[in-house]
């Protein structure tokens, strides 16, 4: 990711950042993108099931997922940053045993990564230059859905971005966020056999659970 450094992502998703996203879980819980894909997830389908979420961040998500009745989740963090809040989070809800987190660039070493049920990415493709080798590996690490929520392409959505990567590049902050096509991501998934089953489009958010075909090998 010739864009960002971990340094840079440290910028950007520092201690300040990690202190009011636990806040605000504990305050009012998931944000309403975080909490639409947890609400399509739920239920029978859910049960027994493993998570694989990319950029968990606190691992909120995680949390009530296991709640909901997943069987075990893990976390893929690019950086460290989260981890002190993330690791009280699990314990003060007792998943000790049932969340493992890892801190790995799954676009470059998706091979390290286990394969789950379900894979998530919750606002993290926007922050990757290459989308195609995001959602394929994610895809690829799937046996049934992948959960992602992208930043719109409307042009107020696309005119904030902008501006926020202005902002980067005058402090000088390695780090640049990106409105990639989602009708090129829906492609990428179709070719590994994903296709769309839900949308929601909000106002900056559009989140999409992608199922496995039935004609897909892996699907039977």
């Amino acid at each position: 990711m010739s864009c960002c450094t971990p340094t840079g992502y440290r910028t950007i998703f520092g201690a300040k950042t990690v202190e009011r996203d636990a806040r605000r879980y504990a305050k009012k819980g998931l944000v309403p993108s975080a909490r639409w894909v947890f609400e399509r997830l739920r239920g029978p389908t859910l049960t027994g099931r493993s998570v694989l979420e990319i950029g968990g961040g606190i691992g909120d998500l995680q949390i009530e997922l296991l709640e909901a009745g997943a069987a075990h989740a893990t976390n893929i963090e690019l950086i460290d940053t989260y981890e002190t809040a993330a690791r009280k989070l699990i314990f003060d809800h007792g998943f000790e045993q049932r969340i493992d987190r890892r801190i790995s660039d799954f676009a470059l070493e998706a091979d390290a990564a286990p394969t789950a049920n379900i894979v998530v990415m919750h606002r993290v493709v926007c922050c990757y230059p290459d989308p195609d080798t995001l959602v394929a590996a994610a895809c690829e690490h799937s046996s049934d859905r992948v959960a992602i929520t992208v930043p719109n392409e409307s042009w107020w959505v696309t005119l904030g971005f902008a501006t926020m990567n202005a902002w980067f590049r005058v402090r000088r902050i390695s780090f640049q966020a990106y409105v990639h096509p989602i009708e090129r991501m829906t492609a990428v998934a179709a070719i590994h056999g994903f296709q769309s089953t839900d949308v929601q489009r909000g106002r900056v958010w559009t989140s999409m659970i992608l199922g496995r075909s039935r004609s897909s090998p892996d699907s039977a």
